[in-house]
Parts: structure tokens; sequence; C-alpha cells
């Protein structure tokens, strides 16, 4: 079965929410929202959360996400409410504190699939792992020639994240990825550049 890719689907992130601020320790309930915009027509669509934490701090804390949004179905333009929990759970971090992920919500061949994740993508009417919805990433999908490829894109993304380019006179750990992605980059060019002199 052809898998579907990962950067075509709606995506909402446990590190983004905690980076936006939406797991501080403050809060036991804090609410926000997402938009995504695609393609040339800029489709749009955006989606509602509520983070809900019960118990803060406790053996018996419980956490979860509400998800709400309005579903449109493809072939019949008929929208559909959706409003429904995903579960919170954490792990304790090796330098203190705790990280948290989600509880994939869905079920695949009749069992319930209960993995934790770091990222849920919307695969038709919910949101779920990416096992469930047979998701993979673009570059796993990629063979021969173009396995591995970086854009300029990529490379503009992994510069946003980050902040300070040398600690103690030597690179980041982010600023590290930047150079390696720069690398990749102009060995790929190279590699295009003679094949098509071959053609």
């Amino acid at each position: 079965m052809t898998k579907k890719i990962a950067e075509r689907f709606n995506r909402l992130s446990i590190f983004w929410l905690k980076k936006n601020g939406y797991l501080h320790k403050d809060y036991n309930i804090n609410s926000g929202g997402i938009s995504w915009t695609y393609g040339y027509n800029e489709n749009k669509s955006s989606i509602g959360f509520s983070v809900k934490r019960i118990n803060w701090g406790e053996l018996n804390e419980e956490a979860y996400i509400q998800l709400q949004y309005t579903y449109t179905n493809g072939r019949t333009e008929e929208k559909e409410c959706i409003d429904y929990k995903v579960e919170l759970v954490t792990t304790p971090c090796n330098y203190g504190g705790k990280r948290y992920w989600f509880i994939c919500p869905l079920a695949k061949n009749g069992q319930y699939c209960g993995r934790r994740v770091g990222v849920l993508y919307q695969n038709g009417k919910y949101f779920g792992c990416r096992h469930c919805g047979d998701i993979a990433y673009d570059s796993q999908m990629q063979s021969g020639r173009y396995k591995g490829f970086v854009s300029i894109p990529d490379i503009e993304r992994a510069e946003k994240e980050v902040k300070r380019y040398y600690y103690k006179g030597k690179p980041t750990r982010k600023y590290r990825r930047v150079m390696r992605l720069d690398e990749k980059f102009e060995k790929g060019f190279l590699r295009s550049a003679k094949w098509l002199l071959k053609l």
C-alpha cells in the first residue's frame, strides 16, 4: 500500500504547544488555535483547542487536549462539528522536569492505537499518529538520486530555530545542523549539475 506524505497534512505538534506556552505549569486550562494555508489557492483550515490539566504536579495528574473544528467532507461538501479529547502523558527528562506526549486516539483494524507520539496528523476527520494513517515523511519516500535531497526551505526552517550561533567559540548544535544541511545542499547541487552535463 502506498504511504501518504506527512508534509501534506495538517499537523499538531507537542513541541509547538510547549514553545508557545500552552503547556506552562502555571495554567490548568490554556486555549488557542492553529490555522494552515496551502497551495496557490491559499486554501485555509483551522482548529481550536484547550489544554486541560487536573491535579497538576501530583501522582494522579490528568492532562488532555480538547480539539474542536469543522470537518468538510471532500466529496459531499457536508460540514460536521468535531469535538474530542486526546490524552497527554509525561516522561521525565534526563536533566529534570518532564516532557509531554500525545496518546494517539485512533483505532486501526479494530484495535486502539495508544502510541505515545510528539506529532498528530489530520487524516480525514480525526487527528492521529502517522502509523495509523500510513503516513511517511517525504524524505522516506524518496529513493535513488533524490534520497536525502536538501532544499533551500529546509535550510531556512533550520536557520529560524537557531537562537545562538556560537557558544564558547564553538558552533551550537542547531547551527551545526544548518551547516550540515548547507553542505548537503551543495553536494546535491553538484551531483545534479554533473548529471545534467551527461544528458
